[in-house]
């Protein structure tokens, strides 16, 4: 077989490739874009609805740290009651997760 013949093939079966990786990535761009991310944030305050809205916020500061300013919170807060904490005494402590998108 001439090596010119071996040539073009080789360049040919790249260029497919090429082509067919670059596709694949325009196909799966605007999938991959509005996939949602989860982020979880914690809180602290006098009451469970204060801890609770501070954990949000928290979580909510993360994703906006990567550009992700649509947030909705996902599952049940996890809010704990503590009698003797040695800075606040009686305080709750909150953890809220929030699924965020573009």
């Amino acid at each position: 077989m001439p090596r010119s013949l071996i040539k073009r093939r080789a360049v040919a079966a790249v260029g497919v490739a090429v082509a067919a990786s670059a596709l694949l990535m325009a196909a799966a761009a605007p999938a991959m874009a509005y996939t949602a991310k989860e982020f979880t944030g914690g809180g602290r305050g006098l009451t469970a609805a204060s801890a609770i809205q501070a954990a949000a916020w928290d979580a909510e500061a993360s994703a906006s740290a990567e550009q992700l300013n649509t947030c909705v919170r996902t599952g049940e807060p996890g809010v704990w009651e503590v009698f003797d904490h040695p800075y606040f005494g009686h305080v709750f402590f909150a953890e809220v997760t929030v699924s965020c998108t573009p």
